[in-house]
């Protein structure tokens, strides 16, 4: 899964399927856009990641 790694306020990151970060929570931000990022499912945290994204087009995390 090809996604946008995003860094937001108090060292929080998010991953997106939405290249601007339209759909990060305002309220978490500013968001800066780092780098594109491909996701497998070859660990835990990248299964969750790819879960969380399908279901809400984001992630975010510490």
């Amino acid at each position: 899964m090809n996604v946008w790694l995003f860094r937001g306020a108090d060292g929080l990151s998010a991953l997106t399927i939405n290249a601007e970060g339209a759909n990060l929570p305002e309220e978490l931000g500013p968001w800066s856009k780092i780098q594109a990022v491909e996701l497998h499912e070859d660990t835990p945290d990248e299964q969750e990641a790819i879960a969380l994204i399908d279901e809400h087009g984001f992630c975010c995390f510490e």
